[in-house]
């Protein structure tokens, strides 16, 4: 029931039935890899080790058929369900899909008319259902952007209410429940009556005094269903019944009344009406899960394929394993790559697996590696081979995030002896015949890795064709790993555009491999030097040198040159990246230096304005429970200064909110400098009686009342503005010269003006002002008026959109000291004008 081109592999009907032995992975000729290929890399053995992270069989055999796709799309889709996945189990924990396996098992019985499931089966099936439930409850995050997860929520269909009834039918010991039906439980109650009323028949049969020596114990026991009493065998001939038994020693003789023929009978039938109802019971059951036998071998199928979901997640969670970048240019970029399973097996021994860096295409479309015996040039071309078919299965690969990885038309390896006694096939017959394969079928899309090429013969002739088959692969585009000891194709991969060398090494302090590759230069066998550390006489590894060649001595010499000087490059490299990277560390601590500095200046500021918000809320409420005072105190009619009071208390709380304000807003600085420079500058000496000043707090020019104390900055003094006289703060104060009515004017706020006529209120024009301009010169305004003790304020603003309107009788409704808001008469402006009646 599976479907085998959702989950990947090389035809469907390999995949679709569940029993199928995952180990066999037949690929035909068309197939992106072929057989060998997958057994040179070692595929199905990782397979096997993802395989034993599944929680079922269903699951791992799913893993086991896992198969690389060479669709690009596909891949993306599958690689980014992954990471999804990965996602949701960050902070979610993964659904048991223990049980799937049973019922597997059980669903195919289902589809035969008439069949039943036992309860202990039934049970089976209610924990798959909840199991689903769970399934759907993982996913559930999945429906906030993560596509490739949401789909696979998608096809779980959830049957809580048929999962419910299962588990109500089935109760202690594997037995139906009486509420399974009313029948059935009408048959057992009556069942239960009989069996109460027989037994108590029997028992008051066997306490009769005239019985007594009779019966061999006083209980009431049960053979083949029917209630009997134990006689014993010398005194059976004094009750009347049927025998059903004796006991082992033959001493006691098990016998059925016969007052209690009937009853048994009668228990008997109703056990039979019990056992018709319930298997009656089961098969309703049983054709209510046929009917939704579909939804069932889907959601099986889904949470299989979830299974094997979830263990690629826990595999590339321990690999500590990326989701890679796609090329579409055939071009491969591993950074820090590890093979696979050498990174799993070393999870288990707790060592490390040397990582390796490798660039494939942009002009390197073939790799000639080439080192030491035992340096990594095969575990290279593996590496390679096995995470290029991860990706192609949708897997995470254990290299460094932002890695490049191609999805191929064609992978195919030549890794190993291939030697075939049966077909007749010698090593270099077998690999000889495995490059002309390629020679063939080589395109663009191709990437193949040869290990030793043009090994197994003599090597004139070995590297000769080796050069021809580089030559024809490089010519149709393939991208090539390779391997070789000959020092002809290390010469025709310097000489040739396109083909690269890339050499492993041993440490020559050590004497032990690197595992590392390093890029432009061929590398050195060093079959001597390896051979010295497998235990040969020093005498045979001296005679072996003296057999040398001396033009192959002059190469060794060279090439061994050509890598003292590489090393010696890559150590003053080294040495100058180090020295920059010391100094971008001092630049980036010294950023984070002044960083911290500036977070620290800005919290210190924040705290600051926070601490001046919280004293202004406090001293405004204090005002207000000032002016809650002075009710209570005309209440009760103690004397009270017309207007003295409030004209105080409003004073005051419009000089603290102007004051938190201009902290708040960044002012205090520049407006404390500037009073200081004043008071220093003797400006404070001019101010006398009569002088025309400018009160900044109100944006107005008057004239001085009354002569102000001397030194004294905070004494209020009189002064009058256009017509009103209000009391302010000496601090409060500019001098004026002679223009200071056009200096005035041309401070003014434009559009706005403040009136005070004869009678009893202030106008305030706030026409063509916006909502944030406009209140505050209202609240201005308010505390004018009240100051000035006057019963009213008159606010013109007009009709226009209404906006403006809102939010000014908003604003004045609100106000402790405004008793109601109206338009003003039509002859005054109507509803182009708000009249604030004051409180006294």
């Amino acid at each position: 029931m599976f479907d085998a081109d959702r989950q990947g592999g090389p035809a469907a009907d390999e995949t679709s039935a569940l029993d199928k032995d995952a180990s066999k992975m037949d690929t035909k000729s068309r197939g992106s890899v072929d057989t060998q290929t997958l057994a040179a890399l070692e595929f199905p053995r990782l397979l096997e080790s993802v395989a034993q992270l599944t929680q079922s069989r269903i699951g791992a055999q799913m893993v086991h058929r896992l198969y690389p796709s060479s669709d690009s799309a596909k891949v993306e889709r599958r690689l980014r369900r992954l990471s999804q996945l990965r996602e949701i189990l960050e902070f979610a924990s993964p659904p048991g899909l223990e049980n799937i396996d049973e019922v597997s098992e059980l669903l195919p019985r289902l589809e035969v008319e008439g069949a039943v499931l036992l309860p202990q089966e039934l049970f089976v099936v209610a924990d798959f259902l909840s199991s689903v439930s769970r399934a759907d409850s993982f996913l559930t995050p999945s429906e906030n952007g993560m596509d490739e997860a949401f789909r696979l929520k998608n096809r779980l269909t959830p049957l809580p209410k048929l999962g419910g009834r299962l588990r109500g039918l089935v109760g202690p010991g594997n037995s139906i429940k009486s509420s399974a039906s009313t029948e059935l439980q009408r048959v057992r109650r009556e069942l239960s009556r009989k069996r109460d009323n027989l037994r108590a028949k029997l028992e008051k049969f066997i306490t009769q005094g005239h019985m007594g020596g009779v019966f061999s114990d006083q209980v009431v026991t049960q053979r083949a269903d029917r209630f009997v009493v134990p006689v014993r065998s010398d005194s059976k001939g004094k009750v009347q019944g049927i025998l059903h038994d004796t006991s082992g020693s033959g001493a006691t003789c098990f016998m059925e009344p016969l007052d209690a023929v009937e009853d048994n009978n009668q228990l008997a039938m109703l056990r039979n009406k019990e056992r018709e109802e319930e298997l009656r019971v089961l098969r309703e059951v049983a054709r209510e899960l046929a009917l939704n036998l579909q939804v069932l071998y889907e959601d099986l199928e889904t949470l299989a394929k979830l299974d094997c979901l979830l263990a690629q997640a826990r595999f590339a969670q321990r690999l500590d394993a990326v989701e890679p970048r796609l090329s579409n240019s055939y071009e491969m970029e591993l950074n820090q790559a590890r093979h696979p399973l050498l990174a799993w097996r070393a999870l288990s021994r707790k060592n490390q697996v040397v990582p390796i860096d490798l660039c494939l295409g942009k002009g390197r479309d073939v790799l000639m590696i080439s080192g030491a015996n035992a340096g990594g040039k095969t575990v290279t071309l593996k590496t390679v081979g096995l995470i290029t078919l991860m990706v192609m299965c949708g897997m995470h690969v254990p290299c460094q995030k932002g890695s490049l990885v191609s999805v191929f038309q064609q992978v195919a390896a030549e890794v190993g002896d291939e030697q075939d006694l049966n077909e007749a096939l010698s090593t270099f017959t077998a690999h000889a015949g495995r490059l002309a394969w390629m020679t063939r079928n080589a395109t663009r899309q191709s990437l193949f890795l040869i290990d030793e090429i043009g090994g197994g013969t003599d090597p004139g002739e070995g590297a000769a064709l080796a050069m021809a088959v580089i030559d024809r692969l490089k010519r149709l585009g393939a991208k090539v790993l390779t391997t070789t000891h000959f020092h002809r194709l290390k010469a025709f991969a310097a000489l040739t555009p396109g083909i690269e060398n890339v050499s492993v090494t041993f440490d020559s302090g050590s004497g032990k491999a690197t595992y590392r590759l390093h890029y432009g230069a061929p590398g050195l066998s060093d079959a001597l030097a390896v051979s010295a550390g497998l235990g040969f006489p020093e005498s045979v590894l001296h005679r072996a040198n003296s057999y040398m060649d001396e033009s192959e001595k002059q190469t060794i010499a060279l090439l061994r040159q050509a890598q003292n000087d590489r090393r010696l490059a890559r150590e003053e490299l080294a040495k100058a990246r180090a020295g920059t990277l010391a100094a971008a560390e001092d630049k980036q601590k010294a950023r984070e230096l002044l960083k911290a500095a500036k977070k620290e200046r800005q919290g210190a500021l924040a705290e600051g304005k926070r601490r001046v918000r919280e004293v202004a809320h406090r001293m405004e409420g204090m005002l207000k429970d000032l002016l809650g005072e002075i009710e209570e105190k005309k209440k009760t009619g103690e004397t009270l200064l017309p207007g003295a009071e409030k004209q105080k208390l409003y004073k005051a709380r419009r000089d603290a909110l102007a004051k938190v304000e201009e902290v708040v807003s960044g002012k205090s600085d520049a407006a404390s400098f500037s009073t200081d420079k004043k008071a220093l500058s003797g400006d404070k000496g001019k101010l006398v009686k009569q002088a025309r000043v400018r009160v900044a707090s109100l944006g107005q020019a008057g004239t001085l009342l009354e002569d102000p104390v001397p030194d004294v900055q905070t004494v209020l003094v009189s002064v009058g503005v256009r017509g009103v006289r209000v009391r302010v703060s000496v601090a409060d104060l500019e001098p004026l010269g002679n223009n200071s009515d056009k200096a005035d004017n041309k401070s003014a706020p434009k559009r706005v003006s403040v009136r005070a006529d004869a009678g009893d209120g202030l106008d305030l024009k706030v026409i063509g002002c916006t909502v944030d301009e406009a209140i505050p010169l209202v609240d201005k305004a308010l505390d004018q008026a009240l100051l000035a003790g006057r019963a009213r304020l008159r606010v013109v603003h007009g009709m226009g959109t209404g906006r403006l309107k809102t939010a000014v009788r908003r604003y004045l409704s609100d106000h402790p000291c405004v008793l109601s808001t109206k338009n003003a008469p039509i002859n005054l402006g109507g509803g182009g004008v708000t009249v604030a009646e004051l409180r006294e």
